[in-house]
């Protein structure tokens, strides 16, 4: 009995001197670094906010400690590689538009998701107006008063994700659900109410692709059982 407890502890401290071998080992330190999928975020800024270091040793790295110190407004995917290098794919979370807050504006995504808030503006995205609430949570989705409303800017940021339009709508007005307005340089559209969205965007569009520069008017496409109208101010 005793032989065998003898054996057990020998057999216990081998594996912890070959595992405190591993972490100590040089052999095993991150060497190489890889970043995936990056667009507006810095390299330079995942590695600082994770805390790597050229002599971390990889099997001392952690995934679950990695994801709670990235910021939240990323998703992360991190495959490890050995013996000296780790890949991150980064999936960013696309910006859909602005709401103003006092003097700064929210940024969120097409899921309603707050990613920042800032005085200004980083890219060319809509601010949408007409959305009422009383507080707010950076890395949590908005919440609002009128839920209606937000699901109707929820349908437009799914609408207009990815299409070049996107960066030339200058602002988009939910006040009024029944007569809902877009500013599109100087073209203010009359959207009428939440439905269609899909099909009112594509016929919007279409049509701003034959609008000249710098044209002013009025575009009317608030009932799709009747052809568009566009109204020029000459």
């Amino acid at each position: 009995m005793k032989k065998k407890y003898l054996y057990f502890l020998i057999f216990l401290s081998l594996i912890i001197f070959f595992i405190l071998f591993l972490l100590l080992s040089p052999w095993l330190n991150i060497k190489e670094i890889e970043v995936n999928g990056l667009k507006r975020i810095e390299k330079s800024q995942i590695i600082r906010d994770l805390g790597l270091e050229s002599e971390t040793n990889l099997l001392a790295f952690s995934k679950i400690k990695a994801k709670f110190k990235l910021k939240k407004n990323n998703y992360i995917k991190i495959k490890k590689i050995f013996p000296n290098k780790i890949i991150f794919n980064i999936e960013e979370r696309e910006l859909a538009g602005y709401i103003p807050y006092i003097n700064d504006y929210l940024y969120i995504d097409k899921d309603g998701f707050l990613v920042d808030i800032k005085s200004n503006f980083t890219e060319n995205l809509p601010i949408i107006e007409g959305l009422v609430f009383d507080k707010f949570i950076l890395g949590k989705t908005l919440e609002v008063k009128d839920t209606d409303a937000f699901k109707v800017v929820m349908k437009f940021t799914n609408a207009l994700s990815g299409k070049e339009i996107t960066k030339n709508i200058l602002k988009i007005d939910v006040s009024n659900l029944e007569d809902i307005h877009l500013s599109i340089k100087g073209i203010e559209v009359v959207f009428g109410n939440g439905e269609d969205i899909n099909l009112k965007v594509n016929t919007l569009i279409e049509i701003f692709k034959k609008i000249p520069d710098n044209q002013k008017g009025i575009l009317y496409i608030n009932d799709t059982n009747v052809n568009p109208v566009l109204k020029l101010i000459t």
